[in-house]
């Protein structure tokens, strides 16, 4: 393989990861979580490596490892070095809801006795959901 191949492949090795730190591929979105312009934000998901202030940037707001960003090597999540008010990805938020939403499901069934072959629907009302501040890093375990 050249080394303008292997390049290639570094650079959209570098702009998944990017997108993944940033929880989506879509520039506008990185553009205005980053404060950053449009263009590099595309820039960065097409593997242009970015300047020290947004990778400061990212270090303050996400548990992602700068080191892992640009090499794609060692610990992904930088554990312990975030600040309590680290922004939290969507991605994140989702996989929390599903956990919560599931051991909703699990509690209301183990509860009742019901018939478990019948459809159900569990309604969650909003006095009833409780605020916690997740642990980071959130990975399935199922």
């Amino acid at each position: 393989m050249s080394s303008e191949n292997a390049t290639d492949i570094e650079k959209v090795q570098f702009g998944k990861r990017f997108a993944e730190v940033c929880g989506t591929f879509e520039p506008a979105r990185i553009q205005r979580a980053l404060n950053i312009s449009y263009q590099a934000a595309k820039n960065y998901l097409n593997g242009r490596l970015p300047d020290t202030r947004v990778l400061l940037t990212i270090a303050e707001r996400t548990p992602y490892s700068i080191h892992w960003l640009l090499t794609g090597e060692g610990e992904k999540l930088a554990i312990g070095r975030g600040r309590e008010d680290t922004t939290i990805l969507a991605r994140q938020i989702s996989e929390l809801i599903r956990q919560e939403v599931a051991s909703a499901v699990r509690e209301s069934v183990l509860s009742r006795e019901t018939d478990l072959s019948r459809p159900k629907t569990i309604v969650l009302r909003a006095d009833e959901i409780k605020s916690e501040t997740p642990k980071l890093p959130v990975e399935a375990s199922e």
